[in-house]
């Protein structure tokens, strides 16, 4: 029990230390839940055996094992995200700013393309050119949904959005392992039914007549996962739930348009309000220089209007 405690323990503490939350949740997990029924199968069978196998699957871990894992899982993923793109017609981001597309109203379609205009430094297709052009339209919603995704990575600011990116990239690469989940799944069962032999599943099926005692713990556990991970990869890691996270990721990916543009304008009218402080200020600061100078100046020229006086005065009382 020790040995199975300190590999769980083993495990647990080098996902937590793996990439960011994208990276383990997105790439990893998916590439995880294929090897799930089989790791609990050898917990379950042979976990009094296991002896250094904790130890061994922290060095896996050190070595890169988990790099590898998360890799393999994002390049299936990608692979298999370009096939579906072209069945459904294109990037879901790029679909939203068409002008035939109708998930946003055109009122706030135009604001979002007169926007990312301005960040790409490209004008946005009429309907008419993207109707005439599509791929040449395609190219330009495609550099707007770059630069969007590049200004959206503050993770504090656009959670939302990045909790449906990692849904979106669990699910693609998920997807992209299914038939390998499928496979793992089968292996397992197989195994865990037939590794004593075909006779003896056979006298266990014919002589016990009590159900629990028609395997082992370890046994049911094993198969129990392995059967519920075969259901999860038939029934829900389907293009359809793929399909779903991409056209929701890609909804908010656009209207974060929204909240940059309300960030901008505020930006904008706080420089603005910085710059009509200083410039009042200035003006107040160069008025009271002026107030400060004139008395002095008019002070300096009766002065010398009175010393004047007083030398004419002298000039025509003095004898000659």
């Amino acid at each position: 029990m020790s040995e199975t405690k300190g590999m769980t323990a083993a495990i647990a503490d080098a996902l937590s230390k793996f990439g960011d939350r994208y990276d383990r949740n997105a790439r990893l997990a998916p590439a995880l839940l294929v090897l799930l029924p089989a790791v609990v199968a050898i917990i379950a069978l042979y976990g009094k055996s296991l002896g250094v196998l904790g130890t061994i699957v922290t060095t896996i871990g050190v070595c890169g094992g988990w790099s590898l894992l998360a890799d393999f899982a994002r390049s299936r993923g990608k692979s298999r995200e370009k096939a579906m793109w072209a069945k459904w017609g294109g990037p879901p981001s790029n679909q939203m700013l068409r002008h035939s597309d109708t998930t946003f109203d055109e009122v706030s379609k135009a604001r979002y393309h007169a926007m990312l205009a301005k960040k790409i430094g490209k004008k946005f297709p009429t309907a008419a050119e993207e109707a005439k052009n599509p791929a040449a339209a395609d190219g330009v919603y495609a550099s707007a949904g770059n630069w969007l995704r590049e200004a959206t990575r503050d993770e504090k600011k656009y959670r939302l959005l990045l909790n449906d990116n990692i849904a979106y990239g669990f699910r693609r690469n998920g997807h992209a392992l299914r038939r390998l989940g499928i496979l793992v799944c089968v292996c397992v069962i197989s195994w865990t039914l037939l590794r004593h032999g075909l006779s003896p599943l056979f006298d266990r099926l014919h002589k016990t007549a009590d159900a629990e005692a028609l395997f082992s713990g370890g046994e049911w556990i094993s198969l129990g996962i392995a059967v519920i991970m075969l259901f999860a990869w038939i029934g829900f890691f389907t293009e359809e739930t793929v399909r779903s996270a991409a056209f929701s990721y890609a909804h908010k990916l656009v209207v974060a348009c929204e909240s940059l543009f309300s960030a901008q304008t505020a930006k904008a009218s706080t420089k603005e309000k910085a710059d009509s402080t200083s410039k009042s200020t200035n003006a107040g600061a160069s008025a009271r220089k002026t107030s400060s100078e004139a008395p002095g100046e008019d002070g300096a020229s009766q002065g010398v209007k009175g010393r004047r006086s007083t030398r004419s005065a002298r000039s025509q009382t003095d004898p000659q």
